[in-house]
């Protein structure tokens, strides 16, 4: 009986313990693909919002942002969340000195907000608690090229 005990205690922690490690894999291969950190000596960086007209982001946790170059104006965040989460998009500026919360939102829709000068930004998106979640930037207009 206490051989019995011991090998099913052996088989149980070994199987907590591989599940744990399956895991935690899978949270780095989330991790990451959305997290790539952009290079500092690499500022044309195709997801650039500035090159592209848009930028965008999916996850289903906290995320932060790689940085991308926005300039003075107005852009569009459309959102996609959980019907019973509220997710929180905030845009920093590079240093992370300045923060400006965008929207604070569940469901579906669209919001408006403006930078007031050009730089490198990123987003934190902060969910209450882990769903799964899209975002798209986009600028409106273009600035006028008279002074």
């Amino acid at each position: 009986m206490d051989i019995l005990f011991l090998l099913i205690m052996v088989v149980m922690v070994g199987l907590v313990g591989y599940m744990a490690y399956a895991k935690s894999q899978r949270d780095q291969r989330t991790f990451n693909s959305l997290y790539k950190p952009a290079k500092a000596d690499d500022l044309s960086d195709e997801h650039d919002l500035e090159s592209t007209g848009s930028i965008a982001f999916e996850g289903d946790s906290n995320f932060v942002s790689q940085k991308f170059l926005m300039s003075a104006g107005s852009y569009k965040l459309m959102y996609i969340f959980p019907e019973s989460v509220m997710v929180q998009v905030k845009l920093f500026s590079e240093d992370g000195s300045d923060k400006e919360i965008i929207t604070i939102k569940k469901g579906q829709g669209e919001v408006g907000f403006s930078v007031e000068s050009s730089g490198r930004y990123f987003c934190k998106i902060e969910p209450e608690k882990d769903n799964d979640w899209e975002i798209e930037i986009i600028r409106l207009g273009r600035p006028s090229l008279s002074g």
